[in-house]
């Protein structure tokens, strides 16, 4: 589709091809492969210890994900392989109930796509002082390229005492 006359959507392919725009919502109680086309969609991941995986990694690609509740082993976001990678600055590592606060975790883009199989995977514990995960937290992933996946997230907390340095980005 060619950008349309005056009065109709000017988006042009970019919404076919990306989706954004999209205002849809997905309740997820389950494992979940997203595909290019959920692209803008938001994911409440309403279930502890179940996976979300992306799409292949492709510029432009965006979601939204909010964790609907505590979070157990198994709950991970991963990349559709271990080519693909995340990074970005995960903020200061809280409690959820107290002011302590542990390292946050940095990780820029040319240290991930250097190792993108060490970068591959988001692993969140809600009660563990390095992982964390509490429900409520909102996970903004962005694809810049065809490799890498950049991280923002506002609020991280761990329902543990003494947090440690954040290790959110893992390998698989």
């Amino acid at each position: 589709m060619g950008i349309p006359l005056y009065g109709q959507n000017k988006a042009g392919d970019d919404l076919d091809v990306y989706g954004r725009g999209k205002s849809n919502v997905i309740v997820n109680t389950g494992d979940l492969t997203l595909h290019a086309d959920d692209s803008g969609s938001t994911i409440l991941h309403n279930i502890a210890d179940k996976a979300i995986t992306l799409p292949p990694a492709a510029a432009g690609l965006k979601f939204k994900i909010i964790l609907g509740i505590e979070s157990t082993s198994g709950c991970n976001i991963l990349t559709d392989s271990a080519a693909d990678c995340f990074f970005g600055t995960i903020p200061l590592y809280c409690v959820d109930t107290d002011e302590q606060v542990g390292q946050s975790q940095q990780l820029t883009y040319a240290v991930s796509i250097a190792a993108p199989a060490s970068y591959d995977a988001m692993k969140f514990v809600a009660a563990t002082a390095t992982i964390g995960g509490v429900a409520g937290e909102c996970i903004w992933l962005t694809c810049i390229d065809d490799v890498a996946w950049h991280v923002a997230i506002p609020y991280h907390a761990t329902s543990a005492n003494d947090p440690g340095d954040c290790a959110l980005i893992v390998a698989r």
